[in-house]
């Protein structure tokens, strides 16, 4: 069995798998929103690629946000990991966070192996308009299914009986889109799918908004 289906057998439930990582996992600042709101533990890196590196400047491409959820600890020498990565200078030591150990990187490995593996979220990237991955992703049932960044993922429809897009939920997280601008016309770089059953307490996102507002006023 390949490692990366023999780690998500145990673990999936606990993970974020993200579907065509790419050579270097960069600008991953949702996907680790993501991650820290719904308290996993791994953060999976699936690509075709010969190697996957993580290079601790590019992580984060709002870093000054990324500070308040990461923090750069060393990481073992497993699964093309780098043996205790330099510590970024944006990154404050000591800080209470999402060290590098929680990657967990396996190139070499199509996203066709993934088929009825379980995990918690899917990160849907760098996806060939020709190439489809809806049945795929129904069959690892993620509670969420984050799509973003290039022409491709934006095809994916995973609407069926199984999912919904929710601008609501992607608003509760914080989530930002990858460019703020459009390239093309029609064009959507981010979509938060959530899995029907998977409930949301929105309301409270709301409350903290207001509560956020009211002391802002009062400080005035």
């Amino acid at each position: 069995m390949k490692p990366a289906l023999e780690f998500l057998r145990e673990h999936g439930p606990l993970s974020l798998v993200s579907l065509g990582c790419g050579a270097r996992l960069n600008h991953i600042d949702n996907h680790l929103r993501l991650f820290h709101a719904l308290h996993l533990k791994y953060y999976v890196g699936i690509d075709f690629e010969p190697s996957i590196s993580v290079s601790p400047d590019l992580l984060a491409n709002d870093r000054m946000a990324m500070r308040q959820v990461v923090r750069i600890g060393p990481a073992r020498e497993e699964h093309g990991f780098v043996e205790n990565p330099p510590i970024p200078p944006w990154a404050k030591r000591g800080e209470r966070g999402i060290s590098l150990e929680i990657f967990k990187l396996f190139p070499g490995t199509w996203v066709e192996e993934l088929r009825g593996i379980h995990c918690s979220v899917v990160v849907c990237q760098r996806v060939l308009p020709f190439v489809h991955w809806e049945n795929i992703i129904h069959s690892m049932t993620p509670r969420l299914v984050l799509q973003e960044d290039l022409h491709g993922c934006e095809l994916q429809d995973l609407s069926r009986a199984y999912y919904e897009k929710s601008r609501a939920a992607a608003r509760h997280y914080g989530l930002l889109p990858f460019r703020p601008w459009r390239i093309f016309p029609g064009e959507r770089n981010l979509i938060l799918w959530k899995r029907r059953d998977f409930f949301i307490d929105l309301n409270s996102s709301e409350r903290h908004t207001w509560r956020r507002l009211l002391q802002i006023c009062r400080k005035r």
